[in-house]
């Protein structure tokens, strides 16, 4: 049960306040800020999968009402978030060496993984009575609390860069959201802050520096991740794979594990493994340092994860699950790894999923990554909200007449296959 208090995760400071969106203010400095993260007074257990059962009987968002941070009994709104499908990669794995897992979070009703932190913002906003929701946003994140709060029936606003995605622009829209393009990030923060501090907002995201990512309270959605894995797999998996912005779920989902190895479903937790585009987090643990150094970019395709900034619950993630942490050198990686999951196993998921995979390599053949381990994969989002980057490498289908010495001729030449 949630408690109504949340503690920083730096130093350990509580709060009774719900309406605190920057950060833990009394370790904060201007170089360094800590997230903070809801309390609960979790369920008794004894550890059995007939206790777990008993405690979470299904699937649904209400279901896991015992450790989501809610203070009323009040109906949830639910457009039927989570119990995405867990798929062996059985090609790709065995090519690899790993008993290899995707964890398919587009198969949530958006189409992507930030559906569970929504459903917990959009509830928890008519919990506090907010006048409406509000994202900085350049689709993703945007699109899926739109849907929500759509169907709660509260206004929702999104402060986008416009330009960056036409697909998410458009998918943001039909929701019925009020979108407003501004010329910088920057710009969506400060648009972002006024409504939140003057006329009372519910902020999804991140609108400080130093950043601290999204909502705390709605980042709990993703702890049923870790709920759904242990419900869906015999034994654990060694290590979870997670591309990250601003490492959200990275977070949300160790929080989870956490939770079930303090009720005795567990004896220890997997290791946590951050994939970045350009590495932040990734230098900032590999150096063993506290504050996290902004990083140059390289032009990254994938745009819903670009960020050369990092979170403190990134980095703690990786400590306290003594996980890994990994980024990338160009786009040839993402791309490889996005046509290679949909070729060899029928997924075709949004370039920055497609990340874990590229990751998983190099982390392979720096001998991080052992033969044999089971690994899980987290695909964030789907790829038909990012068709103009897969269009960049996959070019002009070939023309032909209708004659079957053309058609051949067609396949041998470009596909080499012959008929």
């Amino acid at each position: 049960m949630y408690t109504g208090k949340s503690k920083c995760l730096n130093c350990g400071q509580e709060y009774d306040s719900e309406r605190l969106f920057e950060g833990c203010p009394h370790c904060r400095n201007e170089q360094f800020v800590s997230n903070i993260t809801p309390v609960y007074q979790l369920p008794a257990a004894d550890g059995s999968m007939a206790s777990f059962t008993e405690l979470f009987p299904g699937n649904r968002l209400e279901d896991y009402r015992e450790i989501l941070p809610f203070r009323t009994r009040r109906n949830l709104i639910d457009l039927g978030v989570g119990n995405t499908a867990l798929n062996r990669l059985d090609r790709i794995g065995e090519e690899l060496g790993l008993e290899l897992y995707v964890k398919d979070e587009t198969r949530n009703p958006t189409w992507g993984h930030k559906d569970r932190l929504n459903a917990v913002l959009v509830n928890k906003a008519l919990e506090l009575g907010a006048p409406g929701v509000i994202y900085a946003s350049t689709g993703n994140n945007g699109a899926s609390g739109a849907a929500f709060a759509a169907k709660a029936g509260l206004p929702c606003i999104i402060v986008t860069v416009k330009g960056i995605n036409k697909t998410l622009e458009t998918f943001m829209q039909i929701y019925g959201a009020r979108v407003i393009g501004v010329p910088s990030t920057s710009d969506r923060w400060t648009v972002m802050k006024h409504l939140v501090d003057e006329y009372g907002w519910y902020p999804a995201t991140n609108y400080t520096v130093p950043i601290v990512g999204s909502n705390p309270w709605a980042i709990d959605g993703y702890k049923i991740i870790a709920y759904e894995l242990f419900r869906q797999m015999k034994d654990l998996p060694d290590k979870i794979v997670v591309p990250i912005c601003y490492g959200d779920a990275l977070f949300g989902i160790m929080k989870g594990f956490e939770e079930l190895k303090t009720m005795g479903f567990l004896q220890k937790i997997p290791q946590m493994v951050s994939v970045e585009d350009y590495g932040p987090v990734a230098r900032a643990y590999q150096s063993q340092a506290d504050v996290i150094e902004p990083v140059h970019a390289w032009g990254s395709v994938a745009s819903s994860m670009s960020t050369v900034m990092g979170t403190y619950h990134s980095l703690y993630t990786i400590r306290r699950s003594c996980g890994l942490a990994i980024s990338l050198d160009g786009n040839m990686e993402i791309f490889k790894a996005q046509q290679e999951l949909a070729q060899k196993e029928g997924l075709y998921c949004e370039s920055a999923s497609a990340t874990t995979l590229a990751g998983v390599k190099k982390l392979i053949s720096q001998g991080k990554i052992h033969p044999g381990e089971r690994v899980v994969m987290l695909i964030t989002s789907s790829g038909v909200k990012d068709t103009a980057v897969t269009a960049r490498y996959m070019g002009e289908i070939p023309e032909s007449s209708t004659r079957p010495e053309d058609i051949s001729r067609v396949l041998k030449n470009s596909y080499n296959l012959t008929i």
